[in-house]
């Protein structure tokens, strides 16, 4: 069975290359089907369905590179979170949206771990179009 730290490390680099192509669907597909996302200044999404919609508009049609590093990971049962940093850049090196975060993952009957809640704070806000 793979461990909570070794899922997490594949599935942020998974999440860099779909953010680069505009692949929300495969960013969304990381997630439980009743996981809920925290954005600042926006209501709690809740569903697989509602994430997918915001990560459409965080990646759009895609070009821009996200870096992700992860902090921390520790798992408990079929229950981990982990804690990281992130920073979001256009074509030309821009930083486009930079912060932190806090996840928490739940082991699947499958033995997968997927993403339940995600909580993202903002130390550099991403255009106004993007929190809409």
């Amino acid at each position: 069975m793979t461990s909570a730290r070794e899922a997490v490390e594949k599935d942020y680099k998974a999440v860099e290359e779909a953010f680069r192509r505009g692949q929300a669907e495969a960013i969304s597909r990381m997630y439980t089907e009743d996981a809920e996302l925290f954005i600042p200044g926006s209501p709690v999404l809740e569903g697989r369905r509602a994430i997918h919609e915001a990560w459409e508009k965080i990646v759009g049609s895609g070009g821009n590179t996200l870096r992700t590093v992860v902090r921390e990971v520790r798992e408990s049962g079929d229950l981990a979170y982990d804690t990281g940093q992130f920073t979001a850049t256009s074509p030309n090196g821009s930083v486009l949206n930079a912060g932190k975060w806090i996840v928490i993952w739940q082991r699947q009957s499958s033995g997968d771990w997927k993403i339940h809640r995600d909580f993202m704070h903002w130390d550099i806000p991403p255009a106004e179009t993007l929190r809409s």
